[in-house]
């Protein structure tokens, strides 16, 4: 029966793999990838030679062609002697616990000398305990024991099996064999048999990390110094299987990463690398215990007792019931050997499993429990954690367990109430009820009430290491288990007294009940008696200690014992609960893995998973994110499988190295449209592999799955639940539909709806429909103030489903069936706006609207008159009247125009009900698409939030790697306000940039990334801009996708996005001025012109601002880092009017070429400004030299007359059409036809480039200087109408300026030149103490300099350090101005009242800091005093209640006093009386006594 769910049968075990596949990114890898990477020998000692990837996925195909030997030719008994061709591991012999000890490793062959090895040889049963005791100190050789016991039982026998016996292979054909994962010599077949290999080569098929694996060891087996086998064997040593197995298993246990080194294994379980069961675990807390008992009782059978079987008792034999601390008097049974199987079949049969509410019947079925333990911590300190343990330990004592000895059990059932029936009460004689005894003595004291008894609440538990006596452990742990011998030896006593018959059960109960003073005595006089070694041989009969006398087929598997639910929680840990995957119909998987998993592994990298329909790849990261969507109208529960890859191959010591970093995965909520970050509702950490279960409400719900692990994880759903697992592109279409509870809600209005069109001709029928209508699409709890608004959104929105489902505009006839179905007569009249301007509707065409448009042409031109405006309204009045007189005849029933609308009515509907769901979803979608509000009304509103809807754009990247470019820029126009969010997928770093056209601002981000946003209905629409910087290998393409809440989106001005752009691009060197100006570029452009402009510096921490001036007046700017951008701008083309411009010249005064021209209406003068902020861009002093050479350099291009200098040669540009020509040197007679001049000739070389010496914008640029890089991106049909160059209006001014002062004096020039030169020389002179020489000499000195300018530059530079002179140079007027006495009387008056006004300022803030503080101390001695009062009135309080308490306490004393004095007087006379009473008495007897 188990069989099935774990090796299912060839069809489908097909099925599963196929569907596993497609969801599982791992694939299979080729022969020639799961070959082995080395296979040398290794000596002993030796650590691993070779490494090797990941295990691959099974393939049967593979298995099969497997090569079981050396060579095809090879002798089987020539390989048996000869170890140089036995097969070895490549990955190395398996590290064993720290716990065992290898001496040495040996093949079968070698220490099977009398025996042929077998892989098996008894099928039946198996023994692993017997001689396995030197292995109970390692926990992973507990657990593997334990849990292959546990599958055995659990499969075999089943948890309510008929005996607890081995089950026999002929009786029970759909067992599950433990040998069956091993593979040699053998095919892939069901029930395969394999074989001993003396080659060594054995393959088994394990389940680890989402997938059956193909784990190939060889039959190599580690000894101790004394010989003793250190893995698990049977009593049969030439067994191999436990052997095989039990290395495989530690060498998948070896990947779990264990906390703190304290413990043997983490969170790896055998049943899930055997079965493929998803384990979760659940710690237990003394909080959760009624939480617990509910779901055990779910998920396991109940004990229950047969009536005919309550005078006798079940077998016991290997049942026993713990003795409770709080319970004197347990209960006692002993074994029954007359009725040992009938009994327990009848019982177990009795015993009737619970499932779930709300679900099929599957927990019992498809669920296993266990139960583990932590082991002792000999080395722990805290003592709330010793205490702890010195509890369990003693709790797991009396259950026959041993904290020592740590391992899983399992749970088989539970049970509620005695093991063994309470006997009948014998019949009352009917004598005996004449006169019956008194059940209570009357009494006028208080009775309490009997204390209601709490039912005993039990737990069975399966174990096969119960009453277990442990003979291989540390001498530190035997002395410290010698301390507490005796209370062990009392409890060995109960033990054996818990093993009478049923009789003397029964007879204890009673004798407690009537005298437990009897039995008191008497068990005290048992536990005083010496046990005897009979009886201590019959009560550890069945432990592992002793071989048993019986044959191994009857030993049993599991010993079972009973633990009380309070002590349950001591005793245990954890619960795993083992889910069986083949149990839920739906499921989905992802893994992830790294690339490579060390570089100190081998070569071949991991097997990236390779799934077309999940989609994975190899990922660089260990991290990944995926998206659940669960949509249900029950609650749905969701088992989260989760397993980390953490470290491959390390040894031992390297392990210990290892940080802890465990698989971490967290579940929290998601949307689209929102970038709050909302607390997560799971998370979960593992070391190997665990499962949690995510419970959720009914609805949609879309959460986010993120899973971080060091080398790879997988995670699996499993649920009863439809649900969508994956990435974004496999669950955002999902969210396009609406939701189930939506659907139901539409689906039930259209219902509600159809039934009041089916009795519409019907008086009472309508009412009632009416009504369930109404309260259906307006729920009775929603407010009325919004009755009308709704109850016309919902006329409109049915008048719209009809149109829909015609097809076409309804007629009258029909428009009138609509008015008097939802009573609402001003449907055509008065429609909502959106309704009016919905593209598909067609039933929005309004009869004034067609009188307007035909209108004669006299009313066209003219007002209408007061008498025409209120005949107009009276005519509308009376036509609004009879519309609605008609509309109430058409809904009064019994009338011929109702009955006429019936007719119509059950027409339209025909067409409706065709499809019902479609038209449904479409009239509750039209509300909530027109009334947001309206959402708030209806259950399904949470599902609303989760819908959206998208529409995706993508672009493909450019080649050229490692530079800036501009990849989309579109305009999209909103049709309606919608909440709109912009995501971004792309394999570069890029930006996306949004603006708003009709104000020029840009949408604010948050964390570089446009945040979300109600993006309002305007006139040029929103322009989105996205940047990149390529990478070394720019592969791929950018992708946008715009989410939204519902249609209509945001739709392009073009069809096809344009990605393809021309740029403009200029480089040059960083030279610092005054105003911290790096560069101003004037654009030219002949027809109005999209751009977008971008600067980058060298200096990433740079601080700048862009502005694009127009008429030196700012119209836009943008500041950056290291960067800046401008996304959007559109430069104005010039209106083509040259003799305007002429004119315009001609006007122009003198001065109006040394000033900044005025701002013009109709001519633009774009200049783009980049300006460095808070002087962040320092230069060093490496830097500074070269720095001086530029401006050299610039200086020199602005030099008129004399011999003209070299050009000093540096940086280079990308766009040739920017480069200025050589200006014209003709003398002009006036500025104003030097202006012009100058104007035509700029003209002429725009036609006719002049040729020029190298500049240096022409040449390469150093990089390893500051530079900066300024582009120009625009449209490629737009470039050649834009013109950019580097704006020298100001160079050009001076140079004119210079020129005309040359024309004007030849020779001015070189003279200013020679006295500069002259002044220089005399300081140098002066400064080296050099006496004065005549003027010649210094004239000749000075013009042997003069020939070479850059000679005299490097002459002064090494004379005096350079230095920038600006900071102390006053700045002038744009004009000069001479100045005189009133100039300089006016100066020293204003700078007189700015001091004076400077002082009174002064002493106004010096007198208001003096207030200040004056308050400031006034504050503070009103809060003393304010402080001091409370003190005061505090204490009068105090001695208020003091005294009022004294005075109550006083009057008490004397209360009591007087009442103690009254009592004594009382208790006086009372004696007095009984003393004559007495006396009386006595006079009388003794005068009797004298009669």
């Amino acid at each position: 029966m188990c069989k099935n769910t774990t090796m299912s049968k060839a069809p489908k075990k097909k099925d599963y793999s196929s569907s596993r596949v497609a969801s599982s990114p791992a694939q299979t890898p080729n022969k020639e990838s799961s070959s082995l990477v080395a296979s040398a020998s290794e000596g002993l000692g030796d650590l691993k030679k070779s490494r090797v990837p990941i295990w691959p996925e099974w393939n049967e195909a593979e298995v099969n062609a497997e090569k079981w030997d050396a060579t095809k030719s090879k002798d089987a008994k020539g390989a048996k002697g000869s170890h140089a061709q036995l097969f070895e591991d490549p990955e190395g012999r398996v590290d064993l616990p720290v716990s065992l000890k290898v001496h040495s490793w040996k093949r079968p062959s070698d220490y099977l000398v009398n025996k042929v090895p077998v892989v098996v040889e008894n099928e039946c049963a198996f023994d692993l305990t017997t001689a396995n005791e030197h292995l109970l100190c390692s926990e992973l050789m507990r657990w593997i024991i334990s849990e292959i016991y546990i599958l055995w039982k659990a499969c075999n026998s089943g948890i309510s099996g008929s005996e607890d016996r081995a089950v026999s292979v002929e009786t029970t054909p759909g067992t599950w064999r433990p040998w069956e994962h091993i593979y040699s010599l053998c095919k892939v077949v069901k029930g395969h048999q394999p074989l001993y290999n003396p080659y060594g080569k054995y393959v088994l098929k394990l389940y680890w990390m989402g997938a059956w694996r193909k784990v190939t060891i060889d039959d190599a087996l580690p000894f101790d110094e004394e010989n003793k086998l250190l893995l698990p064997s049977s009593t049969n040593q030439s067994e191999l299987w436990p052997m095989l197995l039990a290395k495989a298993l530690i060498k998948l246990a070896n990947t779990d990463l264990i906390p703190g080194n304290r413990r043997e294994l983490g969170e790896f379980t055998i049943i899930h690398t055997l079965t493929g069961w998803v384990p979760e675990i659940i710690p237990l807390n003394m909080r959760c215990v009624g939480a617990m008992w509910t779901f055990l009782r779910k998920a396991m059978p109940r004990f229950q007792l047969k009536k005919e079987d309550s005078a006798t008792s079940p077998d016991m034999r290997n049942r026993t019931e713990p003795l409770s601390l709080n319970n004197k008097s347990p209960e006692k049974h002993k074994d029954s050997a007359k009725r040992k199987g009938k009994d327990i079949d009848q019982g177990r049969k009795s015993q009737t499993p619970v499932a779930t509410s709300g679900q099929p019947n599957h927990n019992t079925e498809n669920v296993m429990v266990c139960a583990s333990y932590l082991p002792l911590k000999l080395l722990e300190r805290k003592t709330s954690e010793l205490g702890k343990m010195a509890d369990s330990s003693e709790y797991l004592r009396q259950c026959g367990l041993s904290q020592l000895c740590s391992h899983p059990v399992l749970l088989t059932q539970t049970r509620v109430g005695p093991l063994v029936a309470q006997p009948v009460a014998a019949p009352v004689p009917r004598w005996k009820l004449i006169r019956p005894h008194r059940q209570h003595r009357p009494t006028d004291e208080p009775q309490a009430e009997p204390a209601v008894e709490k039912p005993q609440e039990f737990i069975e538990v399966a174990s096969p290491f119960l009453n277990l006596k442990l003979k291989t452990l540390v001498t530190e742990i035997r002395s410290r288990k010698q301390i507490c011998s005796s209370v062990l030896a009392s409890f060995t006593e109960h033990n054996e007294n818990e093993r009478e018959n049923i009789t003397d059960s029964l007879q204890s109960e009673q004798a407690d009940a009537v005298e437990p003073t009897e039995v008191t005595a008497e068990d005290k006089k048992k536990d005083e008696r010496p046990p005897s070694d009979q009886t201590a041989s019959e009560t550890q009969s069945t432990s592992v200690d002793t071989p048993p006398p019986v044959c191994v087929s009857e030993k049993p598997a599991l010993q079972e014992t009973w633990v009380p639910l309070e002590h349950f929680t001591h005793c245990f840990q954890t619960l795993l609960v083992f889910h069986k995957p083949n149990a839920y119909p739906y499921h989905s998987q992802k893994s992830q893995y790294k690339s490579s998993v060390s570089s100190r592994l081998s070569a071949t990298a991991l097997s990236s998973p390779n799934s077309a329909a999940a989609r994975q790849s190899q990922y660089p990261e260990e991290k990944g994110s995926y998206f659940l969507v669960v949509d249900s109208l029950q609650r749905s529960e969701i088992l989260i499988s989760f397993s980390a890859l953490l470290h491959w191959g390390e040894t031992l010591e390297e392990k210990k190295e290892l940080q802890l970093r465990c698989g971490v995965l967290t579940v929290e909520p998601f949307s689209w449209k929102s970038l709050i970050y909302q607390l997560p509702i799971l998370s979960t950490h593992t070391t190997a592999c665990k499962a949690v279960t995510l419970k959720l409400q009914p609805g949609r719900h879309v959460l986010c799955f993120h899973m971080r692990a060091v080398l790879g994880f997988h995670v699996h759903l499993y649920s009863w639940t439809p649900f969508i697992f994956g990435d974004e592109e496999a669950v955002m279409p999902v969210l396009t539909k609406e939701s189930v509870c939506f659907v139901e809600q539409a689906v039930c209005i259209a219902s509600a709806l159809g039934q009041v069109v089916r009795c519409f001709s019907s008086d009472t029928e309508r009412q009632a429909a009416s009504r369930a209508l109404t309260n259906t699409h307006f729920p009775p709890n929603s407010p009325r103030a919004a009755a009308g608004e709704h109850m016309k959104l919902f006329g409109e929105a049915t008048h719209k489903m009809f149109s829909k489902a015609l097809d076409r505009a309804l007629t009258s006839q029909e428009l009138l069936a609509v008015q008097a179905l939802t009573l609402q007569p001003c449907l055509t009249l008065q429609p909502s706006p959106a309704a009016c301007s919905h593209t598909h509707s067609h039933t929005h065409t309004r009869t004034p609207t067609l009188e307007h448009r035909e209108q004669p042409g006299t009313w066209s031109e003219r007002s209408p008159t007061e008498a025409e405006e209120r005949a107009a309204v009276t005519l509308q009045a009376g036509l609004r009247g009879y519309a609605a007189r008609r509309m109430v005849r058409a809904a009064r029933p019994g009338t011929k125009e109702n009955l006429s609308a019936a007719k119509t009515l059950q027409e339209m509907w025909a067409s409706v009900k065709t499809d019902l769901k479609k038209h449904a979803i479409s009239l509750l979608g039209y509300m909530f698409s027109e009334s947001p509000s309206c959402v708030d009304l209806y259950g399904c509103r949470e599902d609303e939030q989760s819908r959206i809807s998208f529409s995706e754009y993508s672009v493909t990247l450019p080649d050229t790697p490692n530079i800036w470019a501009l990849i989309f820029r579109e305009v999209f126009f909103v049709p309606k306000d919608t909440l709109l969010v912009a995501k971004v997928y792309s394999p570069v770093v890029s930006a996306l940039h949004v603006i708003n056209n009709d104000t020029g601002e840009e949408m604010p981000k948050v964390f570089h990334k446009v945040e979300p946003h109600i993006y309002k209905s305007n006139q040029k629409g929103y322009t989105f801009v996205a940047e990149a910087h390529t990478g070394d290998v720019p592969i791929g393409r950018w992708r946008m996708c715009l989410i939204g809440c519902r249609q209509p989106l945001p739709f392009p001005a073009r069809e096809t996005p344009v990605n393809s752009f021309c740029v403009k691009e200029f480089k040059d060197y960083y030279i610092p001025n005054e105003k911290y100006i790096i560069c101003r570029f004037s654009v030219k452009v002949n027809v109005d012109v999209l751009g977008t402009v971008q600067f980058q510096t060298s200096a990433s921490h740079v601080h700048l601002r862009m502005t694009v001036l127009d008429h030196e007046d700012a119209l836009t700017s943008a500041t950056g880092k290291g960067q800046v951008i401008i996304p959007v701008f559109t430069f104005s083309a010039d209106p083509d009017s040259e003799e305007s411009q002429e004119k315009e010249d001609s006007e122009e005064t003198d001065t109006h070429t040394l000033t900044e021209p005025s701002s013009h209406t109709h001519t633009h003068k774009y200049v783009v400004q980049v300006e460095v902020l808070h002087r962040s861009w320092a230069i060093s002093e490496a830097e500074a030299a070269f720095i001086q050479t530029l401006r050299h350099a610039e200086r020199n291009e602005i030099r008129v007359g004399g011999d003209k200098p070299e050009e000093v040669t540096a940086p280079s540009s990308t766009d040739q059409s920017s480069n200025d020509g050589q200006k014209s040197n003709t003398p002009k007679s006036s500025r104003k036809t030097k202006e012009k001049e100058k104007d035509k000739e700029k003209d002429k070389e725009k036609e006719k480039p002049v040729a020029k010496p190298a500049s240096r914008l022409e040449q390469a640029l150093d990089t390893s200087k500051p530079h900066w890089t300024l582009r120009v991106v625009c449209e490629q049909a737009e470039a050649e109408s834009v013109c950019v160059k580097r704006d020298m209006e100001r160079q050009e001014q001076i140079k004119a300026l210079k020129m005309a002062w040359e024309s004007a004096d030849p020779g001015r020039a070189v003279k200013a030149l020679q006295s500069r030169l002259q002044f220089i020389n005399k300081c140098v002179r002066g400064l080296t103490g050099d006496g004065p020489t005549d003027g010649a000499d210094r004239r000749d000195s000075v013009f042997q300099q003069s020939p070479d300018f850059q000679d005299m530059n490097l002459f002064n530079a090494a004379q005096f350090a350079p230095m920038d002179y600006t900071p102390y140079i006053r700045r002038t007027r744009s004009q000069p101005l001479l100045k005189d006495e009133a100039i300089a009387e006016r100066q020293r008056v204003e700078r007189s009242e700015r001091i004076q006004e400077f002082r009174l300022q002064r002493d106004m803030v010096l007198e208001r800091r003096q207030q200040e503080r004056a308050a400031r101390r006034q504050l503070k001695r009103r809060q003393i005093q304010l402080y001091d009062a409370i003190q005061i009135s505090l204490w009068e309080h105090r001695q208020r209640v003091l005294e009022a308490r004294e005075e109550f306490r006083q009057r008490l004393l004397v209360e009591e006093t007087q009442q103690r004095e009254e009592e004594a007087a009382h208790e006086a006379l009372r004696q007095m009386e009984q003393e004559k009473n007495q006396a009386q008495a006595t006079a009388r007897k003794s005068a009797g006594k004298k009669k």
